[in-house]
């Protein structure tokens, strides 16, 4: 967790520009936050705002404190107005005048600030979650057989490994084909989950190459794929913003095997890299509008002289009644931390109600 700790007001400070929106102070906002052990940066900001990604436009540096963009338990946050425009400070003084005290000197590293949220949620997708396409799939080395008499392998068991190249790799990861991503709306493919199954390390090269299991979140065997172990994701740096024009999707899967989805639930959207998809990127959450039987419109066609008598018995015969769908509701929010090429992760961060797949993302508002 230490390693997983962010940066977070310097980051945020840097796409200030890039928000054209207002930042709106929330109804019954408090005055002051003293920041707690377990805050995070999207939790405080949407004490004071509507909008919590848009948290720069209100952070007012304040030079006399020694690292102005970072925040850290015990700090005093305070909303003050600066030429008629409110705006939040690193204070040591309460709103009823008292003052804080804060033993001196005081050594804090960027390891001890608040994160941007909550990293519980995702740290099992940060190195472990991959999406391939079918080349990967086809050239990606396998498990052939392992040092057990069962047909299965687990934790300081060893496998033997085909079709590793690279031999100067010593850490590997196990994973097991998943199901397929399929655009709801073109059919096109997107990827094949790639299940995560455990860790392990090289003890001896060749081919097939000697892995020994370190850690196996459920019994290996053969067949079951396996990749250098990557860990470019593991110290992300979250950018809380509004993505720039774009064009919308849908939740396509969930992780987990649940139905219903909620807050801080894992979920996979049919957007990513190629539709400019970055991590960090903030959308909302749309409910899709049902669709109902109109009882008064289906009578009323019954009823209609210019409605022909054929079409009637046509209605009648098929039972077709006059159907219209409900506008989308605006169901929760999420913000994307890992991209892949035509797909990406997301962390619900918001439910105002149950969210499903099929679900439509847009830009919020």
């Amino acid at each position: 967790m230490k390693k997983l700790t962010i940066s977070l007001l310097s980051a945020l400070l840097s796409f200030s520009a890039l928000t054209s929106q207002a930042a709106e102070l929330r109804e019954g906002h408090p005055d002051f936050h003293v920041v707690q052990p377990g805050d995070t940066l999207w939790d405080i900001s949407e004490s004071f705002l509507k909008s919590p990604w848009l948290w720069p436009e209100i952070w007012h540096v304040n030079e006399q404190v020694d690292n102005p963009h970072l925040i850290f338990p015990g700090d005093v946050l305070s909303l003050v107005y600066i030429d008629g425009e409110p705006r939040i400070i690193k204070s040591n003084k309460l709103p009823n005048g008292t003052i804080k005290l804060t033993p001196r000197p005081r050594e804090l590293s960027r390891d001890q600030a608040i994160t941007t949220i909550s990293l519980d949620a995702i740290l099992p997708f940060l190195s472990s979650a991959r999406v391939l396409d079918g080349d990967e799939l086809d050239k990606a080395p396998y498990i052939m057989g392992s040092d057990s008499e069962r047909l299965l392998a687990a934790q300081d068991h060893r496998v033997y490994v085909r079709g590793i190249i690279d031999q100067t790799t010593d850490n590997y990861s196990f994973f097991r084909i998943g199901d397929n991503y399929l655009d709801p709306m073109t059919g096109e493919y997107l990827g094949t989950e790639a299940i995560h199954l455990g860790e392990g390390y090289k003890v001896e090269s060749g081919d097939p190459t000697v892995v020994r299991v370190k850690k196996s979140i459920e019994e290996l065997r053969k067949g079951d794929r396996v990749w250098p172990t990557n860990d470019e994701q593991i110290r992300p740096v979250y950018f809380p913003r509004a993505p720039q024009d774009f064009q919308g999707g849908q939740i396509i899967s969930v992780y987990g095997g649940v139905e219903q989805i909620g807050q801080f639930d894992i979920v996979v959207l049919n957007r990513g890299e190629r539709e400019n998809m970055e991590v960090g990127h903030v959308l909302d959450i749309y409910k899709r509008g049902q669709t109902v039987i109109d009882e008064i419109a289906t009578k009323r066609r019954r009823e209609d002289d210019n409605v022909s008598t054929w079409d009637k018995v046509k209605d009648s015969v098929t039972n077709n009644k006059q159907k219209v769908t409900l506008p989308d509701e605006k169901a929760g929010q999420l913000m994307i931390f890992r991209t892949f090429e035509k797909v990406s992760l997301a962390l619900v961060l918001k439910a105002t109600k149950v969210i499903h797949t099929m679900d439509k993302v847009k830009t919020p508002l």
